[in-house]
């Protein structure tokens, strides 16, 4: 246990710090309001979820496994959209819950927390 939230903690560390040398991120916030279904569906910069995917991928291996990139990349789109639409923290944590169901293995209270940490990083 306390080697995932040592691992937890060292992921949400590096995006820190990678994404304070990021710049403007208009492109996404552009592509964010033009939808025309009920739910708006957020796309994050392709550079922040690739650093999403190899930190999920590194932290939550039974959650990764046998799922692809885009597959581990619409986690963080659904994540980042639920923060952007205004929902609460535990609303988003329980989606995160949801969209982490990989066979029998779901993220925990803590792993879907985790998360959500990373994801608000990365929106």
């Amino acid at each position: 246990m306390s080697r995932t939230t040592a691992a937890l903690a060292a992921s949400a560390t590096v995006f820190a710090l990678l994404l304070t040398g990021c710049g403007d991120d208009s492109s996404s916030s552009a592509a964010a309001g033009s939808s025309a279904t009920t739910t708006p569906e957020y796309k994050v910069d392709p550079s922040k979820a690739g650093m999403f995917v190899v930190s999920y991928r590194n932290a939550f291996p039974k959650l990764a496994a046998g799922r692809d990139d885009a597959a581990v990349a619409t986690v963080l789109n659904q994540s980042c959209g639920d923060i952007k639409a205004g929902k609460s923290e535990a609303d988003t944590i329980a989606g995160i819950i949801k969209a982490t169901k990989n066979g029998a293995d779901a993220a925990t209270e803590d792993e879907a927390k985790a998360i959500y940490q990373m994801s608000t990083l990365m929106c």
